[in-house]
């Protein structure tokens, strides 16, 4: 019985064991699960952590781009600024680090670099480049505030890249396209933020020598009117790279682009070609010619590129278009929003602008630097003895120690036409009289069309004659024809000397009673000029612009030409408003005159009557270009002079016909303020004195000289995106001119529809929704009749305004001005004026006073016509051989509402008499280096509205070989250009 008391509670024991190993066990799997549970809980914290880290730095890559979106130029402190823009903090998320960190210089400003683009959709670019640090701490609190989960930092280091656009051979915001009917080699990179369409006339070659992209789709068998290639004849060659330099010569890498090989089958809302994608962009042409497809799929891989502060607003409504680069601000618009940071008004070193009333200028009514462009015979006013202006040297001092001045272009009904002078011979006691040379006075403006004002008091500009409410003549009357100096008696006694066929004293010189004869200014209006400083300080300089001169001789001053034309009236004038009246068209100014003359034959007295000068001579001066700046009464030289004005057939000819006479439309003929670049050079160099020297050069390594001319624009009753309806937006308010309905043209009152696939009407070019046609409600008040005479209802402005119910007739195609060179003489009324750039040639543009470097852009929201050689000229190497040093020259730019090139032998005159035929507009072989940014025209389909007549290219916007405008006639002559071209925005 022993062994059996040894081993009792042995199972106790064995029991007891059994539950420690198995409590230990237990424990085991607990504390690995509860440290399964830590771990999966902190690697929950972790993912939290990381994705919340993650999408912040998401979040400042996005908030960064959209501020350069948005923002021309931010400064450091506001790309800083984005750290106070970090997710919001929670119960379980924080970020206790959240900074952008641009890299900066040691004054705080940015410090950018230039280089290349090293890959991309636009390797090879110059860009400037900004490094930006983002850095992100993301903090988990899963047990609550107070509570460290896990944490996670991320940082990227991101480069900002801004491409000038001006790099591209070609930079279209919209549509472009390619159909030039001659040979055109194509140097510059080429984008589109549209369509391409590539095409060539037939017989003809395109190539391109350098990549070519397109965010939308390249076309190739249409053109983007709708009519086809093939109907257009435009089955020319298209040659495309397909290696790096491939189509230069001698074209080892150059391929001819088929008709089949566009990225879709047809016109632009067509299926997507099935070979693009692989065989032809990528696979044929190795990427050098790519588009996007707008982003959705099918495309290549182009990427739109945008301007700031827009958002890729073209064909976009509701939101600032890219024409407000070119516009004046509104009145409350700060200088440093998104918008005004991006106005060329606002970076210019000089501003040129004119306004029908000085409360339109900066300063306003009351500021004494915004001066009327006018004459007004009232004691006190200012200017009433004209300008003190420069003249050319020699000129002998006056008896009465007075200055010569230049009087502002008035317009008289008692002056003759002597270009209707002739020397027939006449019996004794016919009428020897002439017609007055201004036959057709102003109408008054009827006071809902315009907002004309006069700081004397009314009646309203231009008419200052003071008997304006009841004397008719020359508005709804015919003036007195004017009598000549006569040969009394038989046999008839002839004056020894030709005497002044006028009675002093002026302006009444015949005998014309005075209750009879109406006055008027030729220009009018008020003008600003103001300069800024290197603090950024705009200073007026309007009297000091003026006193150095505002007319010149019958040419444009041209110190290039062989022999040079020198501004023989006032030489140091940068900003011309006149030219001599040359009455008769042919270049000479007659200052003498003839006196009357008889002879006898066969028994016969018959005589010659005398014959007025064209321009007569001021009585103290003793010429006729200047008046005593302290004569008892005005200078009868006011009348000596014209406005300078030209026809525009792009603006005035709505359809492309050869009227076979010298008629023309309302809408075409624009007065023009001249700049002589030349001259802006001197006075900023210091050749010319003045405040040249104080024009800050280094805020834009250069200068930018600001245009804009708002005389005669009415208030837009619709507004725009940015500018209140009721008023002045910078719109001419002609939008009525496409009218697809009518063969003829005549404006129908309807907006065009908007084609399929597009965003906006043909015809809304300031894309505001609705059609602007209130512009021509003040056109052609200075350009008289069509029909009879006098009458108010044949008034070119009356036959505009009443064309029919709601559609105003800016061409007045059913009844054009009989004799386009009515509008050499007279006052252009209505948004008609434009900027022409003189004397620009190579080497007389402006560069850095302080280095001779940088460059000079101008900048207007009006049109701008480049006359003659600019910043080049036939002596520059380079265009025999492109390898051949640079000579000195500006970095030049010309940004404005449309740009036209005129040759150097383009005539103003020659324009009015041939308005409808480019015939008699023949060119001369010009030389130009700039880059240009204008507006266009909006493609239209003509296959729809009216394929019956609308044939060849009509409705396109003329293509990338007319961007650049044209009014001559290139037969046989080049038009040399080496630039950039950028089409931003539709011209308005």
């Amino acid at each position: 019985m022993l062994p059996s008391r040894k081993t009792r509670g042995f199972t106790l024991i064995a029991t007891l064991m059994l539950l420690l190993i198995m409590s230990g066990i237990a424990i085991g799997l607990l504390m690995i699960v509860n440290t399964e549970g830590k771990v999966g809980g902190q690697d929950v914290q972790n993912n939290l952590a990381f994705h919340a880290a993650e999408g912040g730095i998401e979040h400042m890559t996005s908030d960064l781009a959209n501020m350069f979106q948005n923002i021309q130029s931010p400064t450091a402190a506001e790309i800083t600024g984005l750290s106070a823009d970090a997710p919001p903090s929670t119960a379980i998320m924080s970020y206790p680090v959240y900074s952008l960190t641009p890299a900066t210089n040691p004054n705080g400003s940015l410090a950018t670099n230039w280089g290349q683009i090293a890959s991309g959709t636009y390797q090879g670019l110059y860009a400037q480049l900004l490094p930006v640090n983002l850095q992100v701490t993301a903090t988990t609190s899963l047990f609550g505030a107070g509570t460290v989960g896990d944490e996670v930092n991320m940082s990227r280091t991101v480069e900002v890249a801004l491409i000038p656009v001006f790099q591209f051979g070609v930079f279209s915001e919209s549509d472009l396209s390619f159909f030039a009917g001659v040979n055109l080699t194509f140097a510059g990179r080429t984008h589109t933020n549209g369509d391409l369409y590539l095409d060539a006339g037939t017989g003809a070659t395109t190539t391109f020598q350098d990549k070519v992209t397109a965010w939308g789709n390249v076309i190739r068998t249409v053109l983007a009117n709708g009519n086809t290639s093939a109907a257009t004849a435009h089955l020319g060659t298209v040659d495309i790279l397909t290696a790096a330099l491939g189509c230069n010569p001698p074209q080892p890498a150059c391929r001819a682009m088929a008709q089949a090989e566009g990225s879709v089958v047809a016109g632009p809302t067509s299926p997507q070609n099935p070979n693009w994608l692989t065989n032809i962009s990528i696979g044929l042409y190795n990427s050098w010619i790519i588009d996007g497809n707008y982003g959705k799929p099918g495309g290549t891989g182009a990427s739109q590129l945008s301007l700031p502060f827009v958002n890729n607003a073209l064909g976009l409504a509701g939101q600032p278009q890219p024409f407000e680069i070119i516009r004046r601000p509104p009145a409350g618009e700060s200088p440093t929003s998104a918008l005004g940071a991006s106005r060329l008004y606002n970076e210019a070193e000089i501003r040129v602008l004119l306004s029908d009333t000085p409360a339109d200028l900066p300063g306003g009514v009351a500021d004494p630097n915004n001066i009327r462009l006018a004459n007004p015979n009232v004691a006190g006013a200012t200017y009433q003895f004209g300008v003190p202006a420069s003249v050319p040297a020699g000129l002998p001092a006056l008896a009465s120690g007075g200055t010569y001045n230049t009087y502002f272009a008035a317009g008289t009904t008692s002056y003759p036409d002597t270009s209707t002078w002739t020397n027939a011979f006449l019996p004794l006691g016919s009428s020897w009289t002439l017609a007055p040379d201004w036959p057709y006075a102003p109408l008054q403006p009827i006071a809902a069309d315009i907002t004309f004002t006069n700081d004397q008091g009314p009646p309203a500009a231009p008419l200052t004659t003071p008997t304006a409410d009841t004397n008719v003549f020359g508005m709804t009357s015919a003036p007195a024809v004017l009598n000549l100096t006569s040969c009394p008696g038989n046999p008839p006694v002839c004056p020894g000397a030709p005497i002044p066929y006028y009675n002093a004293p002026y302006p009444y010189y015949t005998a014309t009673a005075v209750a009879a004869t109406n006055t008027w200014n030729l220009i009018d209006g008020y003008l600003r000029v103001e300069y800024r400083d290197a603090a950024g300080v705009y200073h007026p300089i309007t009297a000091e612009w003026l006193q150095l001169g505002f007319a010149r001789g019958t040419l444009p001053p041209n110190s290039a030409a062989v022999p040079a034309i020198p501004n023989s009236v006032n030489p140091n004038a940068i900003l011309i408003l006149q030219e001599p009246a040359d009455r008769n068209g042919n270049g000479v100014i007659d200052q003498t005159g003839a006196g009357p003359s008889c002879s006898k034959s066969a028994g016969v007295w018959t005589c010659v009557k005398a014959k007025p000068p064209e321009v007569t001579v001021d009585l103290k001066t003793l010429y006729p270009w200047y008046g005593d700046s302290k004569a008892a009464v005005q200078s009868v030289s006011m009348n000596n002079w014209y406005p300078i004005n030209l026809y525009d057939a792009r603006e005035g000819e709505v359809r492309d016909v050869n009227q076979g006479n010298a008629s023309c439309a309302p809408a075409g003929v624009m007065n023009a303020v001249e700049i002589d670049v030349g001259n802006l050079a001197k006075w900023i160099n210091g050749t010319i004195p003045g405040s040249g020297g104080l024009v800050d050069p280094v805020f834009q390594n250069g200068y930018v000289l600001y245009f804009s001319d708002r005389r005669g624009m009415l208030p837009n009753p619709n507004g725009t995106q940015v500018d209140a309806a009721g008023t002045k937006t910078g719109d001419s308010g002609l939008e009525d001119s496409v009218n697809s309905g009518a063969q003829v043209g005549n404006p129908d009152g309807l907006l065009e529809p908007t084609p399929p696939g597009k965003l906006q009407s043909p015809e809304d070019v300031n894309n505001n929704g609705v059609l602007d046609n209130w512009g021509a409600g003040n056109l052609g008040l200075g350009l008289g009749y069509v029909g009879a005479p006098y009458t108010a209802g044949t008034s070119v402005n009356s036959l505009i305004r009443n064309a029919a119910a709601g559609s105003p007739d800016p061409y007045l195609v059913a009844g054009r001005i009989p004799s386009c060179i009515v509008g050499q003489k007279n006052w252009v009324s209505g948004a008609r004026h434009v900027l022409k750039l003189v004397d620009g040639s190579l080497g007389n543009l402006p560069v850095r006073s302080d280095n001779g470097q940088g460059g000079f852009t101008v900048a207007s929201e009006n049109p701008v016509y480049i006359l003659g050689d600019y910043n080049s000229s036939v002596a520059d190497p380079t265009w025999a051989n492109p390898n051949a040093a640079d000579p000195p020259h500006a970095a030049a730019a010309v940004i404005a509402d449309a740009v036209t090139m005129l040759s150097n032998s383009w005539s103003d005159l020659g324009s009015l008499k041939s308005p409808s035929s480019d015939a008699g507009r023949p060119a001369s072989t010009t030389y130009y280096r700039t880059a240009v940014s204008g507006g266009k025209n909006i493609n239209f389909l003509v296959n729809v509205c009216c394929a019956g007549w609308a044939v060849g290219d009509w409705g396109t916007d003329g293509g990338l070989h007319n961007f650049l405008r044209q009014l001559e006639n290139w037969g046989g002559q080049t038009l040399n250009y080496k630039g950039s071209m950028a089409s931003l925005y539709y011209s308005t």
